[in-house]
């Protein structure tokens, strides 16, 4: 069974290592190490991603995490208070994902220590998630033989299972204006901030229906308060479960920018709209769900099969035909300095992890 000390002591080491997305080595190292001590084979794919090999008897299965973390996750604190786990707040505690990372590694223990055979695992701990799913876009699928698994990586308990995900359009504005003093010549100016908040006022925001949403998340531009701002970037995004929706609100975006742009025929302004991974939608009779929801009943839970508004490294390994799914990982408040890791649902994860590995249906 998976040992609560362990576990906490687990995640509460790996949370005492910076790893913020692009600086993952030292986790790198860590996972590594603890690894090829429980037995198992660590390789490495060009993007320096853990693949980690178990050998045993039947198909194999797939077990994922993320290596990175978002900031401010430097130099963090975690404090343990009862049956709970979180930083002291000047933070985010980076249970996403080691909460993760150390369910698996908790699981792996318990089942190497026990003896006994097990199904193959086949581990895969990316790089750069939080930047885009980076290091799942750059796996090197040649490596992995399951074609099912868990994606340790969702929010809430361990019953939580993630089925249904959007896809993602990334958009991208760039606003060229002209520079003027505001006191002297503002008439001689072009205003990119006055652009942006023109093209802002057009696009459809927040939450649109229940399958999609759109955001503008960043804009960066100006120089001085005394200037006519030459330059505005905008960072945004739309997501559906419905592709055909997906490519309604984009072209909204794109209608808005060009209408601005009319306006303005002395201002540059460019867009960009890329898709960065695609939707899935996984029947509750297919194999992986029912694989998942057997381990958890295994335990004393009910699985919960829930759409979500979120993306993950899931996205990528189903486009590349893994039918990994996200399942909880016991924490909440993901990328806040109130995130909080609950330790009995940790445990219940790690329970059914291992009831995976085991592989008794």
């Amino acid at each position: 069974m998976a040992d609560r000390e362990r576990l906490v002591k687990t995640l509460i080491d790996l949370i005492r290592i910076d790893s913020p997305s692009g600086e993952e080595d030292a986790m790198d190292l860590e996972v590594s190490t603890r690894l090829a001590a429980l037995g198992l084979e660590v390789l490495h794919d060009s993007y320096n991603n853990v693949i980690a090999k178990l050998p045993g008897d039947g198909e194999p299965v797939m077990l994922s995490a993320h290596l990175d973390t978002v900031e401010p996750g430097r130099g963090i604190r975690p404090v343990v208070d009862g049956d709970s786990v979180r930083s002291d707040g000047s933070t985010i505690l980076g249970g996403d994902c080691k909460s993760g990372v150390s369910i698996v590694l908790e699981a792996l223990t318990a089942v190497v220590q026990n003896g006994g055979g097990h199904r193959p695992v086949e581990v895969v701990f990316t790089r750069h998630e939080e930047g885009g799913l980076v290091g799942a876009h750059h796996l090197d699928f040649s490596l992995i033989s399951a074609v099912s698994g868990l994606v340790f990586d969702g929010e809430g308990p361990a019953s939580r299972v993630s089925v249904a995900a959007p896809s993602q359009n990334v958009v991208t504005g760039n606003i060229l204006g002209r520079a003027a003093h505001a006191g002297i010549e503002p008439e001689n100016g072009i205003s990119a901030i006055l652009i942006a908040a023109e093209i802002l006022t057009k696009l459809p925001l927040g939450r649109i229906d229940s399958q999609t949403t759109a955001n503008v998340g960043r804009i960066e531009g100006g120089l001085k308060r005394n200037i006519i701002p030459e330059q505005v970037f905008i960072d945004g995004e739309v997501r559906s479960r419905d592709n055909n929706k997906l490519d309604h609100y984009s072209q909204k975006f794109r209608d808005a920018f060009q209408e601005v742009a009319d306006r303005y025929p002395e201002a540059k302004i460019d867009l960009d709209i890329s898709n960065t991974y695609q939707a899935y939608n996984i029947d509750a009779n297919h194999p992986t769900v029912k694989m998942i929801t057997h381990a958890l009943g295994q335990v004393g839970l009910e699985a919960s099969l829930e759409a979500t508004g979120g993306g993950s490294d899931a996205n990528i390994f189903i486009q590349n035909g893994i039918v990994a799914l996200p399942v909880g990982i016991g924490v909440r408040s993901f990328h806040t300095t109130k995130e909080t890791a609950l330790i009995p649902e940790m445990l219940q994860s790690a329970e059914m992890c291992q009831r995976v590995i085991l592989g008794t249906l």
